[in-house]
């Protein structure tokens, strides 16, 4: 009879990972919904919006007259998306292509491209094999939420992939690992920022104890190879979990340890406490959450390494069940380096999107992203409004 709500646990714990991972990598208002059509579909759209962007530069106002240049825009996105769904089988792969163009500056106009793939596949009964990647090439570096990274119109490209597995080795046991690779590239030479690549692998062993409750202990190394490979650090984690089932629909998941970095570069080593905590709800309309993390993460700005404190909330309503619907997020991050020649900072993502389904081809949207920076030094402040309304149209089609 436990079997059931364990389930719910498992599923409740998953959804809220997958929601956490789906706003932080959302970037734009308009997304593409999944109807979850069995068989093959096909959705190609477009989405044409009117914005207003009150920091063109990315830049600190001068202090002569504490305003930063602001322009209009038109945006055109063409976009399509492919899916698969089965009993055992789920596969998604979108393409948005981003076309810019400004009203006076137009030495800002440009194109920029995003595509993903996702793919889940239930192997047996006990062993389910996972596979994701996603790529960004965007024009400034707030619009992609990167460690250690300064804001500043310098348009960056990258590729996040994972590969991973889950097996019920008994009623009661699942061992789960899953591999990331994460490639950054910045296009402009003549900045200090560096890019790199960074390799990990997460192990983790999750016991039911009852229903409602599930322990576990995890451990996660991950390489950093930064700045041309100057750059070589070792990041390990070892800890335990702990997944609740609150409610029906409300899951609460924990895990906390200890973490040792490896700076080969600079032969030096610290250590330091982590700690993870995510909180989920569903409703019959939408689904809420907040998360808290605190870890040692590779720095892309500088190709260091810091100390990282992150909070995160979000409300999604999706569009399968909403006429009128209101998606929310915001992320607040600092930034503390090893180094203190680098610059400590603190980070703020807000991104709100109201919108109505005129139709199931047809939605009509407002958005308001805001983004801030404070590196702590004079003219370290940068602030960013972004504003606008689109009409998306989109239509799937079944592929017979």
């Amino acid at each position: 009879m436990a079997a059931h709500p364990v389930r719910r646990i498992a599923l409740a714990t998953g959804v809220c990972l997958l929601v956490t991972v789906a706003v932080a990598s959302a970037q734009e208002s308009a997304e593409l919904p999944s109807w979850r059509t069995p068989g093959w579909s096909f959705t190609p759209g477009l989405v044409i919006a009117g914005e207003f962007d009150s920091n063109i530069a990315l830049a600190s106002p001068p202090a002569d007259t504490r305003q930063t240049r602001s322009d209009r825009l038109v945006v055109a996105e063409p976009f399509a998306q492919l899916e698969y769904f089965s009993r055992r089988t789920e596969l998604s792969t979108g393409y948005r292509g981003f076309l810019r163009r400004y009203m006076d500056i137009t030495e800002l106009n440009g194109f920029d491209q995003r595509g993903s793939v996702s793919l889940r596949r239930l192997a047996t009964k006990r062993l389910t094999l996972s596979f994701n990647d996603a790529y960004m090439h965007v024009p400034t570096t707030d619009d992609v939420e990167l460690n250690g990274v300064p804001f500043s119109r310098t348009g960056s490209r990258t590729n996040r992939a994972a590969a991973g597995f889950e097996a019920r080795l008994t009623k009661l046991t699942t061992l789960s690992a899953r591999y990331e690779n994460t490639w950054v590239d910045f296009d402009r030479q003549d900045t200090l920022l560096t890019g790199g690549w960074v390799n990990g692998v997460r192990v983790t062993l999750t016991r039911d104890v009852t229903a409602r409750v599930a322990l576990g202990g995890e451990y996660g190394i991950r390489f950093a190879d930064l700045n041309e490979g100057t750059r070589n650090l070792r990041f390990q984690d070892a800890g335990g979990t702990l997944r609740l089932l609150l409610a029906p629909h409300t899951a609460l998941s924990l895990a906390g340890g200890y973490s040792y970095l490896d700076d080969r570069s600079f032969d030096t080593v610290r250590t330091g406490p982590y700690a993870r905590a995510e909180l989920t709800h569903e409703a019959e309309r939408a689904t809420v959450g907040a998360s808290f993390e605190r870890s040692f993460v590779p720095s892309f700005g500088f190709g260091g390494s810091s100390q990282s404190q992150e909070v995160r909330g979000f409300v999604r309503m999706p569009l399968d069940r909403n006429r009128m619907y209101v998606n929310e997020s915001a992320v607040w991050r600092r930034t503390n380096p090893f180094i203190t020649s680098e610059l400590v900072l603190d980070a703020i993502w807000i991104r709100s999107a109201l919108g109505y389904s005129a139709s199931r081809w047809l939605r009509i949207e407002g958005y308001h992203a805001f983004t801030r920076q404070d590196s702590r030094v004079t003219g370290g402040e940068i602030n960013r409004h972004r504003t606008g309304v689109e009409i998306v149209i989109s239509q799937p089609m079944r592929i017979r």
